[in-house]
């Protein structure tokens, strides 16, 4: 009995060393090849001292000394990029992308994305916009870097992208994943928009399909303001001896002075029309991408009014003639609020917020 004890505890043990090592991905799974060392030498395989395998911590670091930080072609050939991102999804709620652009079975070059299964032929439209990216990163400055730390949590193991073009040159970096590299966020909207463009949008979140039950609207032009919500009146004020009632209300701030308020009975489509006006637009999904702000490295873009709808410009002061409120609540109980004065933000809602205002003010 005691020794059958000690065999399975040396089993036990066995199995738990392996569990902790980091698995290694097979020869059949294409991951981007470490950069050659700048010395080479022409000795056997069984000449070369196996190197040790990184403990969990452990960093391997190499650099290409070969590999140019200056590339003179744009006409990518080429393609494999692969990164998590924390705060992009596509409608399965999968956060890991691997992108792809080569010749299919036919030769054509052709964009996958290996997660979804998605793959079109790509264009030059795909192929420009990547390469601005890459140009406005600087990417090149990282080429031949190869720096992996073994051990981290899955969000932030190893991403690459590697680059072909038809000078023959070459992109290729592979480094710790970054859950926010603005680059890799490019990409992913890039190939996103050009997918959805094509008429497959799977690599965005599902859309939003209940319908609105509840909003709550404000927009200040200049020294007027007016609001728009359900409210509770006086018996006095009711209508059909209905007390909940929706409500326009002004105010004007050069005059310092309430305007009348309005009050009405909602019609029976009202928040069938709502939806129907917020669903025409990329609002909902605009707001859940644009939590995290990049300049502080934390979730708090939507406490400075941001809501991924205008362009963020850098330093950017609150309006003082400005200013817009929307409130959302939906039968699947999502909820949206956004309260913004800033000129970018606003100036970006103002289509959907003018479409809002116009309908309910034609109910008046």
């Amino acid at each position: 009995m005691n020794m059958k004890k000690t065999i399975i505890l040396m089993l036990l043990a066995a199995l738990l060393l392996v569990g902790c090592r980091q698995a290694k991905p097979s020869d059949s799974e294409k991951q981007p090849a470490e950069p050659e060392s700048s010395e080479s030498s022409e000795a056997s395989e069984s000449s070369v001292p196996e190197e040790p395998e990184p403990i969990d911590g452990g960093r391997t670091e190499k650099h290409d000394e070969n590999a140019p930080k200056q590339i003179e072609s744009k006409e990518i050939t080429g393609l494999d990029a692969s990164f998590y991102l924390a705060n992009r999804w596509d409608r399965n709620e999968n956060h890991f992308f691997h992108f792809q652009i080569k010749p299919d079975d036919d030769g054509i070059l052709t964009a996958y994305e290996e997660n979804s299964g998605l793959h079109l032929p790509a264009d030059d439209t795909l192929l420009v916009s990547l390469q601005e990216v890459i140009d406005r990163y600087d990417l090149v400055k990282d080429n031949g870097l190869y720096s992996v730390t073994a051990g981290l949590p899955p969000e932030y193991q190893e991403s690459w992208l590697m680059v072909d073009y038809a000078s023959g040159e070459n992109l290729s970096f592979t480094v710790d994943n970054n859950p926010y590299a603005p680059w890799a966020v490019d990409f992913y909207t890039i190939f996103a928009e050009w997918f959805s463009s094509q008429g497959d949008s799977s690599l965005y979140p599902e859309k939003e399909t209940s319908t609105v039950t509840r909003i709550k609207l404000a927009v200040r032009k200049d020294s007027l303001q007016y609001d728009y919500s359900l409210t509770h009146v006086p018996d006095d004020l009711a209508i059909d001896g209905e007390t909940l009632l929706f409500c326009r209300s002004g105010y004007d701030y050069a005059k310092e002075t309430s305007l009348s308020d309005d009050y009405i009975l909602l019609p029976e489509d009202f928040y069938d029309h709502v939806t129907e006006i917020i669903s025409a637009t990329d609002l909902i999904r605009n707001y859940e991408f644009s939590y995290f702000d990049p300049d502080s490295l934390d979730y708090g873009n939507h406490d400075l009014g941001y809501y991924g709808m205008g362009p963020r410009p850098a330093g950017e002061a609150d309006s003082e003639t400005e200013r817009v409120e929307l409130y959302l609540e939906y039968e699947s109980g999502y909820r949206l609020n956004i309260e913004t004065m800033k000129p970018s933000e606003i100036e970006a809602l103002m289509p959907l917020m003018t479409e809002l205002q116009t309908y309910c003010d034609s109910l008046f």
